[in-house]
């Protein structure tokens, strides 16, 4: 008789959680939250509270005792000003909690920290971003993020937890944070279709291309990963091209009554 999995989600009420909570339901999983917001989705056991409580963390895994340890919270580049400081209480020591945790209470559990493509910096024009390409971070964000990754293979190599680690590109879809630059320029777009703004887009720039990938596509690379990744891996998750904002602008008023924004 096949174990049903008991799946926890950190970071369950963000962005990409409540579609990876989804995903891991209409799976069989028995699925628990942990997130700073107690607005978990349907079907999730949540529980509100800061990965930085360490206590907090101990507390849920040894109530809900997962198999599949989903690590997604954590402060991110451009929702809000943060300090240094910030990043690193949250993305460093944050992770470094739930792990000591997973390996007291579950150590046969495997573990996912999501990391960012954010750590690679700023790559050469149109060269290709494999995951031997060597970290170059380039903001406070990016550096707690590759901290994050250092941490999380240390567990594996010295502990022997089982982590795997994904580095995602840019995600957008349905939960985007205004903030982010497809939701924020269909946010505009959206206003002033309502008459709430007036009919002029703005955007730092156009020109840029960036890897967008859908956010179910990203938790479903979330899941493949978890299942068939190696142990003390990195995987990057995009969708493989560039697209530049001039387009998603294209796409966008495509969808709009008022295509002569």
């Amino acid at each position: 008789m096949t174990m049903q999995r008991r799946v926890l989600i950190t970071g369950a009420t963000g962005c990409a959680g409540p579609h990876l909570g989804e995903l891991a339901l209409a799976k069989g999983a028995r699925v628990f939250g942990f997130a700073r917001r107690d607005a978990f989705a349907r079907g999730v056991e949540g529980r509100a509270g800061d990965i930085t409580d360490s206590a907090r963390v101990e507390e849920w895994i040894a109530e809900c005792r997962p198999d599949r340890v989903f690590h997604l919270a954590g402060l991110v580049h451009g929702r809000g000003a943060h300090s240094r400081e910030e990043y690193c209480k949250v993305n460093i020591e944050g992770t470094i909690h739930l792990l000591e945790a997973v390996q007291k209470i579950v150590p046969g559990a495997r573990v996912l920290v999501a990391g960012s493509s954010g750590i690679y910096g700023q790559p050469e024009p149109w060269r290709p971003i494999a995951e031997d390409t060597p970290a170059q971070p380039g903001s406070p964000y990016a550096v707690s993020k590759a901290a994050q990754e250092i941490a999380a293979k240390e567990f594996f190599t010295k502990q022997g937890l089982a982590v795997v680690r994904t580095r995602v590109f840019n995600q957008t879809g349905p939960r985007e944070p205004e903030g982010l630059v497809c939701a924020s320029l269909a946010c505009q777009v959206a206003r002033i279709e309502a008459g709430l703004q007036e009919p002029v887009l703005r955007a730092v720039t156009l020109g840029t291309s960036r890897d967008f990938c859908d956010v179910r596509d990203v938790v479903a690379g979330y899941w493949a990963a978890m299942e068939h990744g190696a142990p003390g891996e990195a995987y990057n998750v995009c969708s493989g091209h560039a697209t530049s904002i001039a387009r998603v602008v294209e796409i966008l008023l495509g969808h709009s009554s008022s295509g002569d924004v």
